[in-house]
């Protein structure tokens, strides 16, 4: 339990006993009976514990918080294919993001993240990544294989020449 909490239900607790045992002597003072003011006082202590603790305990008791050491790469993973087919394409960005940051040598996750790119230039940088993590696969090598023709014809729409990969001596197709 929260010490805050601890130190909350001690405070309104004393109250409460206080109010208890101090009832019947304002009773006795009065000329009335202390037995009914020690339940008076009960009473009134349970009441104010009620109206008080009960709304306390909710204000101060701890909450959840995300642990990112408890952060499973997996499930990141998986929340993104689920929300890719679910047709929530920010949702996915998000996760595949996460999911790149904490391992760079994911190649799905920079390839997802290519397939979810609003533009050619943005997906070219995200199959750069991929392509980094494991030159040699099929997969990145598909993905260079269709987005390498998309961005040189963004360039050509601009009226630009861009730079061909063979030139770089990077191995991307021409």
């Amino acid at each position: 339990m929260d010490i805050r909490l601890q130190f909350w239900l001690i405070i309104a607790g004393s109250g409460a006993l206080i109010g208890a045992l101090l009832s019947p002597l304002v009773f006795w003072g009065k000329g009335r009976k202390p037995a009914t003011g020690f339940f008076v006082g009960v009473f009134c202590g349970a009441a104010g514990n009620v109206l008080l603790l009960i709304p306390m305990w909710f204000l101060l008791k701890p909450r959840r918080s995300f642990d990112m050491g408890g952060f499973n790469i997996a499930v990141a993973y998986n929340m993104g294919v689920a929300a890719v087919m679910g047709g929530r394409r920010e949702e996915a960005r998000f996760y595949f993001t996460q999911v790149s940051q904490a391992d760079p040598q994911n190649v799905t996750a920079w390839l997802y993240l290519a397939n979810l790119a609003t533009s050619p230039l943005e997906a070219w940088t995200f199959v750069q990544q991929a392509r980094l993590a494991e030159p040699s696969s099929p997969l990145v090598q598909e993905a260079v294989a269709v987005v390498w023709p998309q961005v040189q014809r963004y360039y050509a729409e601009q009226g630009e020449v861009p730079i061909s990969p063979s030139a770089l001596n990077t191995g991307y197709p021409t």
